[in-house]
């Protein structure tokens, strides 16, 4: 019963990260066949940003843990729907739509999934998210392979629709199968994790007292800097695929496809998941490695770049380190709270995370048009460390304890 759930949350993970990259892996042959512009991507991936940034934001109306599962079974089978609408897509508009309704129903399987793991699974959070880059790295290799063998990219889009349709019928019997336990197992787990956290609120409330002005303000400014580290989060596992990507194109001599340096990152973000789960650490612990690892290897890259060493090693330190410590970082970061506050609430301010997280999406293209001198490997490697110093300092400040005012 338990392991039955166990698999369908992870199918789940792993078939709604599938089309993750597919436009920006298939947007150069889109554009030449459409005639449009390349740099009209910027605008279709600002499209799916809004619209996963709007499901993150309606699923926490509508979620519930007997609808969640049914409503993710349903985001899945909208990817479906929303690749074979890409794919007939014939004029640039139809693209647009069918783009905002990807990243809809990404976001929306993304947010259920984090609702449900926070309040059920969150020692297995981690473990469970190793399947979303594995996902991404599959579909990146799916369609890779499909256009190695001179298929179109509309056949690329339907295959992994084709397959995402197929999980999603797995998903939906092993639900069904077992519907009546796991609706008793989660409802058990639920009450297990509620009974659990008033026991610490009691605990916390003992030691810190009673929620006064001044903890609800360091709240409050301890979420924004957890929004501000998912977007540098966010944007540096972005900068890792596509930053080093446009500086290995611009290097004479050195093979470069995105198809790769997507399978790297993922990679690294799937090792480094598994490894917060085994070593099972806490969260404010895997913020500080995962940190750490990022800033090693990228300051590897940067001083093998300074030396002028702008060979193939370098890209993939830099992509499969800041992979390997983003993957310890997210998703640990919806499991912050502070058991005095309402835990209604603190679900709510905690699924905003996710939008935080998937909205990098939006300024990834600008971000690496403005680097007029990103093409060069020491350029992009300042960067992204740049980027990984500024995670880290939002990190510290959100990791800072919240103390009653003296006297409170």
């Amino acid at each position: 019963m338990a392991v039955a759930y166990f698999v369908s949350v992870t199918l789940a993970l792993f078939a709604g990260a599938l089309p993750a990259q597919v436009l920006g892996l298939l947007w150069e042959m889109i554009s030449s066949g459409m005639e449009v512009e390349i740099p009209y991507i910027a605008l279709l991936r600002l499209l799916g940003a809004v619209g996963a940034i709007a499901a993150v934001i309606v699923s926490d109306k509508i979620r519930g843990y007997i609808l969640a599962r049914d409503l993710i079974v349903g985001a899945i089978a909208l990817e479906a729907l929303s690749l074979i609408g890409f794919s007939m897509s014939r004029e640039f508009w139809n693209l647009c739509v069918w783009i905002t309704a990807l990243g809809f129903s990404m976001g929306l399987c993304f947010t259920l999934i984090c609702y449900l793991l926070r309040e059920t699974y969150s020692r297995k959070t981690c473990l469970l998210f190793a399947l979303s880059p594995l996902g991404v790295l599959t579909g990146s290799y799916l369609v890779s392979f499909i256009l190695s063998q001179g298929r179109s990219w509309k056949t690329a889009c339907q295959v992994l629709a084709i397959l995402q349709i197929a999980l999603c019928m797995v998903i939906f019997f092993l639900r069904r199968t077992l519907l009546r336990d796991v609706v008793q197992m989660v409802r058990k787990r639920r009450k297990e994790a509620n009974i659990q956290r008033q026991r610490r609120r009691e605990r916390l409330i003992r030691e810190k007292g009673q929620v006064d002005e001044r903890s609800e303000g360091a709240y409050l400014i301890r979420l924004l800097f957890l929004y501000g580290a998912c977007i540098f989060c966010g944007l540096l596992i972005l900068s890792a695929i596509h930053l080093t990507y446009s500086a290995q194109v611009s290097q004479s001599g050195l093979p470069a496809r995105l198809e790769d340096s997507v399978m790297t990152v993922c990679a690294g973000m799937a090792l480094g998941r598994l490894g917060i789960h085994f070593l099972k650490r806490s969260a404010g612990w895997a913020w500080a490695a995962g940190t750490c690892v990022t800033l090693a290897f990228l300051a590897v890259a940067f001083v093998a770049a300074w030396a002028g060493q702008g060979g193939s090693m370098v890209f993939f330190a830099m992509r499969f380190g800041t992979g390997l410590g983003a993957g310890m970082i997210f998703p640990n970061l919806i499991q912050t709270e502070d058991e005095r506050f309402d835990d209604e609430a603190q679900t709510a301010m905690a699924g905003l995370l996710p939008a935080f997280y998937l909205g990098t999406e939006a300024v990834i293209t600008p971000f690496v048009q403005s680097m007029s001198g990103g093409s060069k490997v020491v350029v992009c490697a300042a960067a992204m460390t740049a980027l990984a110093i500024c995670m880290g300092v939002f990190l510290a400040f959100a990791s800072k304890r919240i103390t009653r005012e003296k006297g409170g």
